[in-house]
């Protein structure tokens, strides 16, 4: 390698040359402080489920990692703003798709640039990377000082935000390396921060992937396309770079015809009847190509929906719903012509089951499938779920010889339930299958057959399961509660297995639970108002028994005590049989709570004695006492 060093000056002026906006150079050192901060971005996990940036991250930051006595960093910034925006006002994309996708557009730039360096520079050697390798380009440019990091984690210079960067690494010195700036000079703005609508930009200077727009329509694997269709942009977003004050200025010389995209014509219209060839042809030139057609085509028709129910009139939305509901009751209605001895037989196995029900599924399937799961286990009928893609992938082991399997499935002919099916047969193991085709691999490989099937989904467009997900639930309803019937399944046993729910509480919680924890409050017949009064004001139930030989013959309330106010004049004078209520209600301490409580409503009275065998008083419950322990 020559000893000699490259002129700066020069690599600039045909970097200027090629069309890059700006260029800078920097030396080659390990960015040792960049990387502590990237490293702490991966710890709090910023990067959502980009995997591939917890690779090499010690490589990242040090330029020899790609290109061995790596001596100088070019960096260059390609401007990509056009004169010129796509026809379509209703699926918005980022600027930087308006050009020929960029990654292919500077990686050539970037190649002449190498091109000129070698006709004066002969024994150069270098390598270009254009966001397409590990190396940290943003924090190279800020190193070779073409920008400054801003606080929605954006590269900005004199000229705004709105550009790409390149890197050219070369094996040999330069004569003059730029100053790098610093992180940056926003001073006090956070415009950008709070225009964020999803608040991703909550940290400055830290873009949260987790949140940002950006990141779920062209990065993310299962993006929600409900949510996304709420979103102004379908594939990237430059809101945060839209209200910056640096992207205010005008840009002298716009991008030319040759380098806009082919799209930029297109209509709402014509993006909505997109063909799969035709998206090819016009996203050819373009970084939307590697969102693939079928993702694109997904969030078009998510935003088409969303738009239109938008549109939709409160009665429309009620007229729809209800649409909704009628098609899935005729769904789950026609399921009773679908009982026959599949469903009896199948009722029969699992009660003389001496091992558990394991119930499987895959999708929304398994999601109904954990239900009934829920309700077998609540009602005395062992039961374990097994996600079907687990299962071939080590959890068959929770299958048991003596263990019934009950599989979900729309289709029947999933791959992960045919795998399924030869284990269970050579496991000797019982199949019920919950099916939605009778004509599937399950429904023929099943011991019992129990069907399902629907004529359509309730769901727009005939996709999404709804009609078939709910008559998959009714089945398993039913089959849970024929159980409970077969099995004597009592009130008593369903609190047993629900100790910590309202039902069970509901069934379990007596008055002598609650009696307790109150003061007895009690006088005798020939009490005067004073010892009454404080009685009923130091007990701080706002009633008192009356007692005699330990029974309770009347009772007084503090309204009672009103009452008297109003009618005597000497209410001193007066004796606690005076103004008692004879013959109060009484409850025995073994009686519910709940029955208590509607003893309370049915009386209209808040307060009520408790009693025993030998009706000896033993306290009072109040009705708030029972509706504190979540009891109505």
């Amino acid at each position: 390698m020559s000893s000699e060093t490259i002129s700066s000056q020069r690599i600039k002026s045909w970097a200027t040359k090629v069309g890059f906006q700006d260029c800078g150079i920097a030396r080659a050192r390990v960015l040792s402080e960049a990387e502590a901060e990237f490293r702490h971005s991966i710890d709090n996990a910023y990067h959502a489920d980009m995997h591939y940036l917890e690779r090499d991250i010690d490589n990242r930051f040090n330029p020899e990692s790609l290109l061995p006595n790596c001596k100088s960093v070019v960096v260059v910034t390609y401007n990509y703003l056009t004169d010129s925006e796509p026809e379509s006002d209703k699926y918005h994309t980022a600027r930087y798709t308006w050009i020929q996708d960029y990654h292919i557009l500077v990686k050539n730039l970037l190649e002449q640039l190498a091109e000129d360096i070698l006709k004066d520079y002969p024994t150069v050697k270098y390598r270009t990377t254009v966001d397409s390798s590990a190396i940290s380009e943003k924090r190279w440019a800020m190193e070779a000082g073409v920008g400054r990091m801003g606080k929605n984690g954006l590269i900005h210079n004199q000229h705004g935000s709105f550009f790409v960067i390149g890197v050219l690494l070369v094996d040999q010195f330069c004569d003059i390396y730029d100053k790098s700036f610093p992180k940056s000079d926003c001073g006090s703005c956070e415009i950008c921060v709070k225009s964020c609508p999803v608040n991703a930009l909550e940290i400055p200077f830290q873009v949260d992937a987790r949140r940002c727009i950006s990141y779920h329509n062209t990065e993310d694997k299962c993006p929600n396309y409900n949510e996304l269709a709420l979103q102004k942009y379908t594939f990237g977003c430059d809101i945060c770079q839209e209200v910056c004050p640096w992207n205010k200025k005008k840009i002298a010389n716009p991008l030319n015809v040759s380098k806009k995209s082919l799209f930029l014509p297109l209509k709402n219209d014509d993006l909505e009847t997109l063909s799969e060839s035709d998206f090819k042809h016009y996203f050819s030139d373009t970084s939307i190509l590697r969102r693939k057609y079928a993702r694109f085509r997904s969030l078009i028709e998510a935003k088409r929906q969303q738009e239109h129910l938008c549109r939709m009139e409160p009665q429309e939305i009620i007229q729809y719903a209800t649409k909704v509901l009628q098609e899935e009751a005729d769904a789950v209605s026609k399921l009773t012509g679908y009982l026959d001895e599949n469903f009896v037989k199948a009722v029969q196995e699992i009660i003389k089951c001496k091992g558990r029900v394991i119930v499987t599924g895959i999708g929304k399937s398994a999601i109904i499938g954990q239900k009934i799961v829920g309700t077998f286990n609540s009602t005395g009928t062992p039961a374990v779920f097994m996600h079907a893609a687990d299962a071939v992938h080590g959890d068959l082991g929770i299958i048991q010889k003596d263990d019934i399997v009950v599989c979900l499935s729309k289709s029947g002919n999933t791959p992960e339930i045919s795998v399924l099916i030869p284990f269970l047969k050579a496991n000797g193991n019982i199949l019920i299958a919950i099916v939605g085709s009778m004509e599937s691999l399950l429904a023929k490989e099943a011991h019992y057959v129990l069907n399902c099937t629907v004529s359509r989904e309730a769901s727009p467009n005939n996709l999404a399961p709804t009609s078939s997900a709910m008559a998959q639930l009714a089945i398993g309803d039913a089959l849970a509660s024929t159980l409970i019937k077969m099995r004597g399944f009592t009130t008593e046993d369903f609190a047993k297995v629900h100790p910590g729910g309202i039902l069970g509480r509901r069934t379990r919680l007596k008055v002598d639970d609650l009696y307790k924890m109150n003061e007895v409050p009690s006088v005798k017949e020939d009490a005067n108002m004073q010892e009454v009064i404080l009685e009923i004001s130091g007990k701080r139930l706002g009633v008192t028994a009356v007692v005699e030989d330990g029974k309770v013959v009347g009772a007084i309330t503090d309204g009672d005590l009103r009452r008297a106010i109003q009618h005597h004049q000497e209410i001193m004078s007066l004796k606690a049989a005076d103004i008692m209520t004879r013959k109060p209600k009484t409850i025995h301490e073994n009686t519910l709570a709940v029955d208590a409580l509607q003893m309370m409503k049915d009386h209209q009275i808040t307060n009520i004695f408790v009693v025993n065998d030998d009706n000896q008083y033993l306290g009072v419950i109040h009705i708030h006492d029972i509706i504190k322990e979540g009891i109505y």
